[in-house]
């Protein structure tokens, strides 16, 4: 997959770098005018992606997980990816890949809503 340009979100600079994965976040390139980190800046904005819902299997689910924090971090600006994981075993299974991520420092932190929903935090706000 292909990702486009990204530009700094505080100067403004477009950077011919695609942006690597999130579990790559550790490697992240500094804009070349502002020294900003390029990867990590956020909008504020929230995307929610429903990962539990078209009779997905665990398995399924947790790859529609992955990929949702992936595009997320390759393809736009948002600070967090509401993901609707249900109340049963999608949903213990996604909080066990949070908790593991969460320990490898791949995501900033995470939050239950409620019980068929997560946010999970892949970038700081603009400060």
């Amino acid at each position: 997959m292909k990702s486009k340009a990204r530009e700094c979100l505080y100067c403004g600079l477009l950077h011919a770098q695609p942006t690597g994965a999130i579990a790559d976040r550790h490697l992240e390139p500094f804009c070349a005018k502002c020294d900003s980190p390029l990867w990590s800046q956020s909008d504020g904005s929230t995307r929610t992606v429903d990962i539990a819902h078209q009779r997905e299997t665990v398995s399924q689910a947790l790859m529609k997980f992955h990929d949702a924090l992936d595009r997320s971090w390759r393809q736009s600006h948002a600070e967090n990816v509401r993901l609707i994981v249900g109340g049963g075993l999608i949903r213990d299974a996604v909080l066990g890949e949070l908790h593991f991520m969460h320990s490898k420092a791949t995501i900033l932190d995470y939050l239950e809503e409620n019980r068929g929903a997560v946010l999970v935090r892949i970038r700081k706000p603009l400060l």
